[in-house]
């Protein structure tokens, strides 16, 4: 975490940018169905407000995944140091050495989502959201630490590729978080009712490809290219 405060900070920031938007759950019921302008679907407009509080799971997402980087950071700096062939010598193999950071990432991750689903908590029960911040409970443990997973494991395949001073692969590193995140800013906006159901599909997906890029991290890349 010394490597690099900024991204803890912007995590914190989007943290209480996913609470702001579940302190609207009650916005839906203060929709008028009437005296709105000409042209305005009321039904619609209501639709979309129901939908709101789920974009906190989005952005306590990507702040997990924020949160994770300095172990991105660190990879590349064991690297480039010969701290990575060191633990070759060790008699470590890729998957070890990939285990060992992912795990970094995720206790990173956990101390975050932790941090969130007891706030949420608290800001669901204040607003009288107690159910919706409930179902975001359940969805952003999971949701969090498979696209943390993800992200690490394909970040740190990708930076295995070739020599790179410390933070040059910080770019793309955020790219890859955000991407699998992109989704759930939009459907929980496009299908209110749904948001639910749909952020949970989301999750399964990227479940299934983080355990996919775990099975396969061995294989992603060859021990020489750990070396420095």
């Amino acid at each position: 975490m010394t490597l690099s405060k900024t991204y803890i900070f912007i995590g914190l920031f989007m943290t209480l940018l996913g609470l702001l938007f579940l302190g609207r759950s009650g916005i839906a019921n203060t929709v008028p169905t009437t005296g709105l302008p000409i042209g305005t679907n009321s039904t619609a407009v209501r639709g979309t407000a129901e939908g709101l509080p789920y974009l906190a799971v989005s952005f306590q997402v990507l702040a997990a995944n924020l949160f994770s980087t300095p172990v991105l950071l660190l990879f590349v700096y064991d690297k480039n140091n010969g701290v990575l062939e060191y633990l070759l010598s060790l008699g470590m193999n890729q998957r070890d050495i990939y285990r060992q950071y992912l795990k970094g990432a995720l206790i990173l991750a956990a101390t975050i989502v932790a941090i969130d689903v007891t706030l949420d908590a608290i800001v669901g029960m204040t607003v009288g959201a107690l159910r919706t911040s409930l179902g975001i409970a359940v969805l952003l443990p999971a949701f969090a630490l498979s696209a943390v997973s993800l992200g690490t494991l394909l970040m740190m395949s990708f930076s295995s590729l070739q020599k790179q001073r410390v933070g040059s692969n910080q770019p793309l590193g955020m790219a890859i978080g955000a991407v699998v995140v992109l989704p759930s800013y939009v459907l929980p906006l496009a299908f209110p009712s749904l948001a639910f159901m749909t952020d949970l599909t989301l999750t399964c997906v990227i479940v299934v490809l983080s355990l996919l890029a775990y099975s396969l991290s061995g294989r992603l890349i060859s021990r020489e290219k750990l070396l420095p």
